[in-house]
């Protein structure tokens, strides 16, 4: 009998006993001879299935372990350095490999074809933000969706006037404003290039390669978070929260801390702050954590433990500090209203039929070819839906 059919037997004789038991719980009774006996029966053979189900599971895990090590001891240079925590956050990267086997081959000779894709396998889904958990990129608040298209469309609301109220019978009814618009759009690509890279240097030093997929992936990431925060919404950028029309405001009131708390109760009365985040740059993170009362005492733990450090959350809020946020402006939006439309999380191309014609000095070319040189293009697509911009707060922090 194989694991799955002792889980299917294991439930049978649970599921035997258990009525026998409440039968007679439910009458105020001891079991009869027969229903003990019975009970007995399917308990001891349920014990003996337990036992050997937990068995077979521990076997399974030693062996997932030590295949794992063997991996490991076999091809030790094949072992990756830790992943940076903000491309982690967004999903990781993992090209780097595959370049190199369709570049040099898999017995590591060179290839024939001198150009080449891989598509980046990332998740749209990022992993969910856990309570005692940094946020490190805010396409982690936010839900990712597959878009097939390369277009879009959606409904904006704009207006939310809710008149509902008590009506005696027969006296007309209030209205209430609900207005919609639709938006149509289309993703846009982000896209850089490497410098020309020594395909011996790729062969021959492990730690270039996750270094290069790290860095490419890093700044397509980083990118397009300036796209989501400051988007002009012209030409090939995004309409980001900066330049959405509708959003909310809050004005610098006392200290930051009250500013800060002023505009959650903005979320709040209308209905946006359970998946709220705030989006600030790290200096303004910085400010928040170094606040001090009139006697010189920092605020961690402040009113109602206002600023969690560990978890970097700010009057329960988690924050999401990015270097494309504008210093003394911070952001407070719910991202469920948001939606990252994703045509191509990531594809790298890679070519050496580049032609530099100071390559060798001014005047004198070769292309990446003759000097076996390789360049690298990581791109991605996306499009951004503000489905509510009355769910976003501009906060002012400059006193």
């Amino acid at each position: 009998m194989d694991i799955k059919a002792k889980r299917a037997r294991l439930r049978e004789l649970i599921e035997k006993a258990r009525p026998i038991l409440d039968g007679a719980a439910a009458e105020n009774r001891e079991l009869t001879k027969s229903e003990a006996a019975d009970v007995k029966s399917a308990m001891d053979e349920a014990r003996e299935l337990g036992a050997e189900i937990r068995a077979a599971e521990q076997g399974t895990e030693m062996r997932k372990t030590l295949a794992e090590l063997g991996d490991a001891i076999a091809a030790p240079s094949s072992r990756k350095s830790e992943m940076h925590p903000r491309v982690k956050a967004s999903g990781g990267s993992g090209w780097a490999d595959s370049v190199l086997k369709a570049v040099s081959g898999a017995d590591g000779f060179k290839g024939i074809l001198a150009s080449g894709t891989v598509a980046v396998d990332v998740p749209l889904e990022p992993e969910p933000v856990h309570q005692d958990v940094p946020v490190l990129a805010v396409r982690q608040l936010m839900p990712n969706v597959q878009n097939t298209t390369g277009r879009f469309a959606y409904l904006r609301q704009n207006t939310r006037t809710n008149n509902a109220a008590v009506v005696a019978p027969g006296a007309k009814k209030p209205t209430s404003t609900y207005q919609l618009e639709r938006i149509d759009d289309r993703v846009r690509t982000i896209a850089h290039l490497s410098e020309p890279i020594a395909k011996q240097d790729l062969d021959d030093v492990p730690l270039l390669r996750p270094f290069i997929d790290q860095e490419m992936r890093l700044g397509l990431d980083l990118a397009l978070e300036n796209e989501i925060i400051n988007g002009s919404g012209s030409g090939e950028h995004l309409t980001g929260l900066a330049n959405v029309s509708g959003s909310q405001s809050q004005a610098y009131t006392t200290d930051v801390l009250t500013t800060a708390r002023k505009a959650v109760t903005k979320l709040e009365r209308y209905g946006y702050i359970g998946r709220a985040g705030w989006l600030m740059s790290p200096e303004d993170w910085e400010a928040f954590e170094l606040t001090q009362d009139n006697e010189a005492r920092f605020y961690y733990g402040g009113p109602v433990a206002a600023v969690n450090t560990a978890s970097r959350r700010l009057w329960g809020v988690p924050v999401v500090v990015s270097e494309a946020a504008t210093d003394g402006t911070a952001y407070l939006a719910d991202f469920s209203q948001m939606k990252l439309q994703v045509r191509q999380d990531g594809v790298l191309d890679w070519s050496e039929n580049v032609y530099d014609p100071n390559a060798l000095g001014t005047g004198s070319g070769a292309s990446d070819f003759e000097r076996n040189m390789l360049r690298f293009r990581f791109e991605g697509r996306f499009g951004l839906e503000i489905l509510r911009p009355s769910a976003i707060v501009e906060v002012d922090l400059t006193a």
